[in-house]
């Protein structure tokens, strides 16, 4: 929730490389984009971040998509085609736990934005608000 820090973990890339979340967005600011390719609205939200995220990413703002799947091809598939320019790892069968990290239960996904720190400042944010705080910010 709002004023609280988010939680860690760390997730395959599309690579198969281990990526951790703290590592990767360290020092900035950061939407962690949690979808799936099923879930329509979760995608419709990642697509009208990245013109947010075009605007700020020279400025310390980072996104990381987590994609909720039963298999590869298919977060990646979905990626490619709503051309998500940032870093997306996979989160297969539940296996890190992730959705229950973030008490997101059974629903596609979440966005949560976070400073410097770590500290949620906004859950579900749209892009105007993410938009807002970057600027005030940033």
């Amino acid at each position: 929730k709002v004023g609280g820090k988010y939680i860690d973990f760390a997730a395959p890339d599309f690579a198969g490389d281990t990526i951790r979340l703290s590592e990767h967005i360290r020092g900035k600011f950061a939407l962690i984009n949690l979808w799936a390719s099923w879930c329509g609205p979760c995608r419709t939200k990642g697509i009208e971040m990245i013109p947010v995220y075009e605007e700020f990413k020279d400025s310390g703002f980072e996104v990381l998509g987590i994609a909720r799947e039963r298999n590869k091809e298919a977060g990646i598939n979905a990626s490619e085609m709503d051309r998500y320019p940032w870093l997306n790892l996979l989160e297969i069968n539940d296996n890190q736990k992730i959705w229950e990290k973030y008490k997101l239960g059974n629903s596609g996904g979440g966005m949560f934005l976070v400073d410097r720190e770590g500290t949620i400042l906004a859950v579900s944010p749209t892009p105007e608000e993410v938009r807002a705080i970057l600027t005030k910010y940033l």
